[in-house]
């Protein structure tokens, strides 16, 4: 069992001790995620594996936010909140502009051309590289200015 699949189960049961029925929820999703993915491969996943299941769990969130009415203030701070719990459990997300140069780098380590050929590789190279750090939708628009611009 993986270090950040103990620290969920010890927080969810927290989360339950203290009545907190969100949070216990949004944990018990990314825990059963990581649970099973390490049982259908039969070994304890690396720490990285570990956060893409935060990371999905996060992305599904931030696009049932994004479908959410404006008018149920209710289910958006909901959804701001399971945010906030499992973005704790991210590590520091790069920026924009950190995203930029790391990009720059890769052209220029790679020899890259600046078109949409190179686009595959540079995401690929991007997301292995920094798995856990950084949001595919940013990198493609990062890249996406880098390209057009």
């Amino acid at each position: 069992m993986g270090k950040l699949l103990l620290q969920l189960r010890k927080e969810n049961m927290q989360a339950m001790k203290e009545k907190d029925t969100l949070k216990k929820g949004v944990l018990s999703l990314v825990i059963s995620a990581i649970a099973l993915a390490e049982k259908e491969k039969g070994e304890t996943l690396s720490e990285a594996d570990e956060l893409v299941y935060v990371q999905k769990e996060l992305k599904q969130t931030k696009d049932a936010l994004a479908s959410t009415p404006s008018s149920r203030q209710d289910l958006i701070d909901e959804c701001n909140r399971k945010i906030a719990i499992l973005e704790s459990y991210l590590p520091k997300q790069l920026s924009a502009d950190e995203i930029k140069d790391a990009i720059e780098l890769i052209f220029s380590e790679k020899g890259l051309e600046r078109s949409k050929k190179s686009q595959g590789v540079i995401m690929k190279e991007m997301m292995a590289k920094f798995k856990g750090q950084v949001d595919g939708k940013l990198v493609s628009k990062v890249l996406g200015e880098i390209l057009n611009g």
